[in-house]
């Protein structure tokens, strides 16, 4: 058995799997707190490119347990960048007086008429409305769009005005 000595005293002791676990969930919580974030405000973030590109992929996953799988993605890749330089920038972000914070901003009514027409667009399978979108939004998978452009289409046929594929087809239109 040893005694502590001088040497040994001030050495900082090892986490414990508690602590380990709970820095794990408030990693995992800023990120889903940045997925809620538009791409413009994320860039702004300065962000690691895995990370802004799994938050970027966060918006458009639909499915419960894939989007859970994916939060947990974006929690590991959250553990391997350092927190403090994304926790001052969003707080940057918070306190900028241009508003340029607020994960579910409001859409001035000109705005919004203007997703509607590029909705209806879309909707009526307009090539150039879709180049446009793949060129400005390079996230964007071409064939994740015709899927959401179809099942939007068979869910307005059906009288569902906002299901969750109308809605993904009106956040991606709305980045752009």
């Amino acid at each position: 058995m040893t005694l502590p000595t001088d040497d040994n005293i001030d050495a900082p002791r090892p986490l414990s799997k508690t602590q380990k676990k709970k820095i794990a969930e408030k990693l995992q919580k800023l990120g889903e707190d940045l997925s809620l974030l538009s791409v413009n405000q994320l860039r702004l973030l300065d962000l690691d490119p895995d990370l802004f590109k799994a938050l970027v992929e966060a918006k458009a996953i639909t499915a419960n347990v894939a989007a859970r799988r994916h939060r947990q993605y974006i929690g590991t890749l959250m553990r391997q960048v350092d927190p403090e330089p994304i926790l001052t920038a969003l707080e940057r972000l918070k306190a900028s007086p241009s508003g340029l914070y607020s994960p579910k901003s409001e859409i001035d009514p000109q705005t919004d008429k203007n997703i509607q027409v590029f909705l209806n667009r879309l909707l009526a399978w307009d090539d150039d409305a879709m180049e446009r979108i793949l060129s400005t939004a390079p996230d964007v998978d071409r064939q994740r769009l015709r899927q959401l452009i179809r099942n939007a289409d068979k869910d307005i046929a059906k009288k569902k005005k906002n299901s969750k594929s109308f809605q993904a087809l009106k956040e991606i239109v709305a980045r752009i």
